[in-house]
C-alpha cells in the first residue's frame, strides 16, 4: 500500500510538521501524521542520523531499518547541526511557514539551540508545539534523560505491579512498548491543540510525558490506590482472583487467556462450554464468593480438563458459547494471523530500495480513507534541495550538512 486509494481527501493534507527528534515515541507521532497526508520535515543530526536506524534487516537482497520505517515512512529528511548559526537560521526559515513543531529533545537542549517552546509559540503565534519528555515539563527530574523502560515503564509502576510477588524480580519491558501507545496521546494532543487553533488562530504547547502515559496506562491499578484500596498481589495463574480470568496451557502446549470478570454471568455457561456442568453446581463454587474463595482449587480442576484439549478444540467450544478468550500467540503466530491482516494491520509498502517489505499500519482506522504507507527517507536525502529553497547558499547547505 504505497499510495492512498482513499475515495475522501487526506484529512492532514496542507499541514506542514517540522520534527526534531529521535528514537521512537514522538517520531512515531509525526509519522502518523504523514500516514494522512501531513508534509513532515524529519531532522536528523549530521552523519548517520536518527540513531533508531541502526537496527537492519534483510528483504530481497536489500537492507531495511524495520523500526525506523514504521516510525518515518513518508517523511521528508534533512541534516542539519541544530547547534550552529546557519542551523538555527535554517530550522526557522522552515519554522516560518509550519502547523506543527514536533521534538523531543529536552528542555535544556531546545534552550541551548534557541528553541525554547514557550519562546516559539510567541514568535510563531499560530504554531504548535508538541514536546515529548520523559518526566514533564517542571520538576526536579523534568530534565532527566528517559526511555520508555525507565518513565513509562518503571517509574510508572507498571514493572512492579506485574510481579507475582514481592520475592519476584520487576517485569522487563520489550523495547517501545511504552513509546508507541505514547505517541498516539502525543499525536492526540497534537489534534486537539490544531482543533483549538481553529477555534482561537492561536498554537500552544504540547507536553507529553512518557511517565504520563504509564500513567495513564496503569491507571487501572493506580486509580483505587488513591482512593485507598490496597492492591492484591497477583499470584500465580493457578492462584488468582478468579479462575476466570488467568492463563491455561492446553495438551498441545499452546496457551490461552480467559477474561471473564463477572463470574456470576459466565461460570455456568464455561462449565457447560468446557464439558463440565456438574461444576456450576457445585457447592465450592456455586455463587461468586464461593469461587473466589476456591479459586485456585477451580483453576487446577480447568487446568487439567484444558490439558486434555487442544487448542483447536479450544477454540471451538469457547466461540461457540460466545466466551471472551484468546489464544497466546508468539510472534511467528502474529505475524500468521488472518485477523490481523484482513484489516490491515498487518500490510506491506514499498522500500525507497523498491522490494516490497511487511509493515504495521497505524493505530487506527478511517473508512474511506487509506493511509500512505510510503517509504521512511535515507538520512539527509532532501538537505540540498530544501535548504536551497531557503534561499541558503552553497557553502551553507555544505556547513549545515558538516555540522561546522
Amino acid at each position: 500500500m504505497a499510495e492512498s486509494t482513499s475515495v475522501d481527501p487526506m484529512p492532514l493534507a496542507g499541514i506542514k510538521v517540522l520534527e526534531l527528534a529521535t528514537w521512537v515515541m514522538a517520531p512515531a507521532a509525526a509519522g502518523m501524521m504523514a500516514n494522512f497526508g501531513a508534509d513532515v520535515i524529519k531532522i536528523e543530526p549530521p552523519g548517520g542520523g536518527d540513531p533508531s536506524r541502526g537496527s537492519t534487516a534483510v528483504v530481497d537482497d536489500a537492507v531495511v531499518e524495520p523500526g525506523f520505517e514504521l516510525a518515518n515512512g513518508g517523511k521528508r529528511s534533512i541534516q542539519v547541526d541544530v547547534s550552529s548559526a546557519v542551523g538555527q537560521r535554517a530550522i526557522h526559515a522552515i519554522l516560518t511557514d509550519c502547523d506543527v513543531f514536533v521534538t523531543n529533545v529536552r528542555a535544556s537542549g531546545l534552550e541551548r539551540a534557541g528553541l525554547n517552546p514557550d519562546v516559539l509559540v510567541e514568535r510563531y503565534p499560530r504554531l504548535v508545539v508538541a514536546h515529548a519528555t520523559g518526566y514533564g515539563p517542571v520538576g526536579a527530574h523534568a530534565n532527566r534523560p528517559a526511555f520508555d523502560e525507565l518513565a513509562y515503564w518503571s517509574r510508572a509502576g507498571i514493572a512492579s505491579i506485574l510481579r507475582r510477588g514481592a520475592d519476584e524480580a520487576p517485569v522487563g519491558l520489550v523495547g517501545a512498548m511504552g513509546d508507541l501507545p505514547s505517541a498516539s496521546a502525543l499525536l492526540s494532543g497534537i489534534l486537539m491543540a490544531l482543533l483549538r487553533r481553529q477555534q482561537t488562530g492561536r498554537g500552544g504547547v504540547v507536553d507529553v510525558s512518557l511517565l504520563q502515559c504509564g500513567l495513564w496506562a496503569n491507571g487501572w491499578a493506580l486509580q483505587p490506590a488513591l482512593s485507598g484500596v490496597p492492591r492484591r498481589p497477583r499470584g500465580d495463574r493457578l492462584h488468582p482472583m478468579s479462575p476466570l480470568y488467568t492463563m491455561y496451557q492446553c495438551r498441545d502446549g499452546e496457551w490461552v487467556q480467559l477474561a471473564m470478570p463477572q463470574p456470576d454471568r459466565y461460570w455456568a455457561g464455561f462449565c457447560a462450554a468446557i464439558g463440565r456442568p456438574e461444576l456450576a453446581t457445585d457447592e465450592r463454587f456455586s455463587d461468586r464468593a464461593a469461587l473466589v474463595a476456591n479459586a485456585p482449587l477451580a483453576a487446577a480442576i480447568i487446568q487439567e480438563t484444558f490439558s486434555r484439549l487442544g487448542l483447536d478444540e479450544v477454540t471451538r467450544i469457547l466461540d461457540l458459547a460466545d466466551l471472551p478468550w484468546s489464544p497466546i500467540f508468539d510472534v511467528a503466530q502474529v505475524l500468521a494471523d488472518e485477523q490481523a491482516r484482513v484489516n490491515g494491520y498487518i500490510t506491506s509498502k514499498t522500500h525507497r530500495s523498491g522490494v516490497e517489505m511487511q509493515t504495521l499500519g497505524p493505530p487506527f482506522s478511517l473508512r474511506g480513507t487509506n493511509p500512505m504507507l510510503r517509504p521512511a527517507p535515507e538520512a539527509g536525502q532532501d538537505t540540498e534541495l530544501l535548504l536551497s529553497e531557503l534561499g541558503l547558499d552553497w557553502d551553507e547547505i555544505a556547513s549545515v550538512r558538516a555540522g561546522t
